[in-house]
């Protein structure tokens, strides 16, 4: 098996688009008529590393599909959490979300900053 760093590179990229959505859906907790997004991740090519497989929003549409956002600002952060709870984004879950991929992308960060690193130790001894 060689390992390259083409997995984590590939996963750093799924990755961000998963924090990217939960940015979203956080910045949009207190926005009327907004619909979460939700990133869905797979298995790479040939079972290696992970890739984004869709991105949608709460009711299963492509993303942008079904989004409005329009509405005020709610004053209080009572007034936005309830606010969320009507239009489907729930904080805490996004929360866990974001810990979860956080976890993740620096797992991934940590693989490839080690194979490059092994790299330019086989090459100081080839050269």
């Amino acid at each position: 098996m060689v390992i390259d760093g083409s997995s984590s590179a590939q996963a750093l990229s799924a990755f961000g688009v998963s924090l990217n959505a939960t940015a979203h859906n956080v910045a949009n907790v207190s926005t009327e008529g907004y619909q979460p997004q939700q990133v869905a991740l797979a298995d790479g090519p040939g079972g290696q590393g992970v890739q984004v497989a869709a991105v949608t929003t709460a009711q299963g549409g492509e993303l942008g599909a079904g989004s409005v956002e329009a509405g005020g600002q709610m004053s209080s952060l009572t007034g936005s959490l309830a606010a969320g709870a009507l239009n489907g984004v729930d904080v805490t879950r996004e929360m866990v979300g974001l810990m979860q991929t956080e976890r993740a992308f620096s797992a991934n960060a940590t693989m490839l900053r080690t194979v490059e690193q092994t790299t330019g130790h086989v090459l100081d001894l080839i050269a």
